[in-house]
C-alpha cells in the first residue's frame, strides 16, 4: 500500500526505447517487487511518460490515431493500444469517482443535462 511505510527502493530499469530510468520498489511485508508504474496507464510501455502523454494530449485535442502516429513517429498500432489502455484507465476512475460522490436524483438529473449539453455542442462542432 502506498504511504503506508511498507515500500522501499530496490534498484531501477531502463526502458529500451526512450533509456529512461525506472524505479523498482519493494514490499517490506509480502517481499514482491514491481516497477513504480504498476497499476498506472503508464505499465507495461516501452515508451517513457513524456511521450505517451503526448499521444494523449494529442487525440485528446482531436488528432487522429494515424496524425498522431505519424507525428511522433511511432506505428498507429501503438498509438492505438496507448489510447485504448488509456481509455479503460479513465473510466475505472471516473466509475470509481461516481460511485462515491452519493448524488441525489436532482444532482444526477443536473449531472446528465450537463453531459448531453456538451455531447450536443460537441457533434454540432464536428458537422461544420
Amino acid at each position: 500500500m502506498r504511504g503506508a511505510g511498507n515500500l522501499v527502493k530496490a534498484g531501477t530499469y531502463t526502458l529500451k526505447v526512450s533509456g529512461e530510468k525506472k524505479q523498482m520498489l519493494k514490499c517490506s511485508v509480502c517481499g514482491i517487487r514491481f516497477s513504480e508504474t504498476q497499476s498506472t496507464l503508464f505499465a507495461g510501455f516501452r515508451y517513457d511518460d513524456q511521450t505517451i502523454k503526448s499521444i494523449i494530449v494529442s487525440v485528446a485535442a482531436g488528432d487522429g490515431i494515424r496524425a498522431t502516429a505519424r507525428k511522433l513517429s511511432i506505428s498507429k498500432d501503438r498509438v492505438n493500444k496507448i489510447v485504448r489502455k488509456a481509455g479503460v484507465y479513465v473510466d475505472m476512475a471516473l466509475s470509481n469517482l461516481l460511485h462515491s460522490l452519493y448524488l441525489n436524483d436532482d444532482q444526477l438529473d443536473e449531472l446528465w443535462s450537463f453531459i448531453h449539453r456538451k455531447d450536443i455542442i460537441r457533434k454540432s462542432k464536428q458537422q461544420l
